[in-house]
């Protein structure tokens, strides 16, 4: 395998497997890409299947409903081990749900940024967040928050329902000054939405490496300043040091990973130790199905429930602190 190349590791799943395979992909290899090759759409930087009757790399379609849940691997030992890793796991997962043996090919990296970047278009959010590639630009209007990505090979361009979901929650609960905290930050969007409608400081955290170089740079393509002051992105998860900071979370991950993060079961500060007093928390990356336990969760933890967004089959949850501010 050539050095500017690839390994795509794809299967094809219903609902309800994609979320366990999606979490699977995300456990080793920190990122995944869901596409839908019916409705046209793709969460994360993965090529969308057209309905012409071939996608983008010249493989023909069937025209069905299909999820395709795709994860891209660097070459070299540690990506031979992802792969193992992901292939054992997968093996696991057939044993619960139907799904083909995954298929896996070298994709170029140029191919496969220049694929999806063709159907990655402005996307308005809410009443006033516009969401825009970097490369394009936006017919923006009056008084529109601007938000342009690169989000190279971290989650977060604003195409899934539930990165929609949290900017619309984000637009209606922030108020300038307020203090954010963004678990999970991926390609930083819900970082810096938040900055852009008047918070600060805002914290980002990721244990992705990756995640981290890439938030920060789009930060700096959107004028956000890096440091204390404005947005602080910190490689990690749950900040141990921050306990009661923070007036809104936002984490935008799976409901199974929020409902561990609740329980401490990823470190050792509980998911809602950083929030202050009467503060609130987004969450997402949640399926309808798995809505209550999460809510279960949040409710241990002495939150209240007080919105739910939703889009299609995923929901944003909002939650409050029952302690007084």
């Amino acid at each position: 395998m050539n050095a500017d190349e690839l390994v795509e590791i794809a299967v094809e799943v219903d609902g309800e497997a994609a979320e366990a395979v999606a979490e699977l992909f995300n456990r080793f290899n920190g990122g995944d890409w869901v596409e839908d090759s019916a409705a046209g759409e793709a969460s994360g930087g993965g090529a969308v299947l057209e309905s012409t009757g071939y996608d983008d790399f010249g493989n023909p379609l069937d025209g069905e409903f299909r999820l395709v849940v795709k994860t891209y691997l660097k070459p070299g030992p540690r990506g031979r081990t992802i792969q193992k890793q992901i292939e054992e796991g997968l093996w696991r997962l057939r044993l619960l749900y139907p799904m083909p043996e995954p298929v896996a090919r070298p994709v170029r990296e140029e191919d496969w940024a220049h694929a999806w970047k063709r159907h990655y278009k402005p996307l308005r959010i809410g009443k006033r967040v516009l969401l825009a590639p970097a490369w394009e630009e936006p017919n923006a209007l009056p008084g529109d928050v601007v938000v342009r990505l690169e989000p190279g090979m971290a989650f977060g361009t604003g195409l899934h329902p539930t990165t929609r979901l949290c900017v619309a929650a984000l637009e209606k609960w922030v108020r300038p000054g307020d203090s954010v905290l963004d678990i999970g930050t991926g390609s930083g969007v819900l970082s810096i939405v938040a900055a852009k409608l008047g918070a600060h400081p805002v914290w980002a955290t990721d244990i992705d490496p990756l995640a981290i170089r890439v938030a920060g740079e789009n930060a700096e393509l959107n004028g956000v300043s890096l440091g204390f002051d404005q947005l602080y992105v910190r490689h990690g998860s749950v900040p141990e040091d921050q306990e009661g900071q923070f007036s809104l979370i936002v984490s935008n991950i799976l409901a199974e990973v929020l409902i561990g993060l609740f329980d401490a079961a990823y470190g050792n500060v509980p998911l809602a130790a950083p929030l202050a007093p009467g503060g609130r928390m987004i969450l997402s990356g949640i399926l309808e199905e798995k809505a209550g336990t999460v809510v279960a969760a949040a409710v241990r933890h002495g939150l209240l429930e007080v919105e739910r967004l939703q889009e299609g089959d995923w929901v944003a949850i909002t939650v409050q602190s029952e302690r007084e501010a």
